[in-house]
């Protein structure tokens, strides 16, 4: 009878062991799944991408320079208009930094600086010429559309607008000779001012390198009206007094130049 009990006993425990494994089986062991996910590799921020700086040297065309003057002399007075000045031709040198803003927008802002020799003024009144030279300096902000880029070309227009301080050096001359040699007491005062002015652009880039661009183009600047200066003297012996002073009615300037721009990236 014991033993029937221990045989009974036998295969109850095996029933019992055979369900466990089976249902152990049907489970999904829980290392399946990975204890952890890979971490996406952090990207390093670009600084300074899109910067460039630009450095350009040019040359501006002959330019008429419309003017108006007061004139006094021992011989008479006048006021009128002079229509004979001219700026002379001149070199154009100028610097800036810019930004790039995708494929086809950029801008930049650029210092520039140049001088010209301005033709005499002769003035009816009195056998008084006044010789000037003009500087100016240039401080401009300028935004431009670049057309796209074919083999290594990017044709492109532009627009600026900003501040020219125009400055004028003023010598005169009374019957041929020097107005210090004539008039014993002299004074002369250059104009000197800040005017609007805008811009408008056309060029092509070509890629040098990947960063470095060679830049040709051409520029027209409209620079408004200012002083160009005055100019008094006497002669205590002979009591002759001279007097002019004078004012531009603004000018416009013709300009090819050639650069070289650097991004910064």
């Amino acid at each position: 009878m014991k033993v029937v009990y221990w045989f009974g006993a036998v295969a109850s425990l095996a029933v019992i062991c055979g369900t466990n494994a089976a249902n152990a089986a049907d489970l999904s062991p829980i290392y399946d799944a990975p204890l952890y996910q890979d971490v996406p590799e952090l990207q390093p921020v670009e600084i300074g991408t899109g910067w460039y700086l630009r450095g350009d040297a040019g040359y501006q065309f002959k330019s008429d320079l419309r003017s108006s003057f007061d004139v006094s002399t021992p011989l008479g007075t006048a006021s009128a208009p002079d229509d004979e000045l001219q700026l002379q031709g001149n070199a154009e040198f100028s610097v800036g930094f810019g930004y790039k803003f995708n494929e086809f927008l950029r801008a930049d802002a650029t210092f520039g600086y140049w001088k010209s020799d301005v033709d005499n003024a002769d003035f009816s009144s009195g056998d008084l010429s006044v010789d000037t030279e003009a500087k100016a300096y240039e401080l401009m902000a300028n935004a431009y559309v670049d057309l796209g880029t074919y083999a290594g070309f990017t044709p492109y227009v532009g627009a600026g607008a900003g501040g020219v301080q125009v400055s004028y050096d003023l010598e005169c001359r009374y019957g041929g000779d020097d107005c210090g040699s004539t008039f014993d007491s002299m004074s002369m005062k250059g104009g000197s001012d800040w005017r609007f002015a805008y811009s408008l652009m056309a060029g092509v880039s070509y890629d040098v390198s990947q960063n470095l661009k060679i830049d040709l183009g051409y520029r027209f600047t409209d620079v408004d009206s200012g002083n160009i200066g005055s100019l008094t003297g006497s002669d205590s012996d002979t009591d002759d007094t001279i007097a002019a002073s004078g004012r531009d009615d603004g000018f416009k300037r013709h300009t090819i130049q050639a650069g070289l721009r650097y991004s910064l990236w």
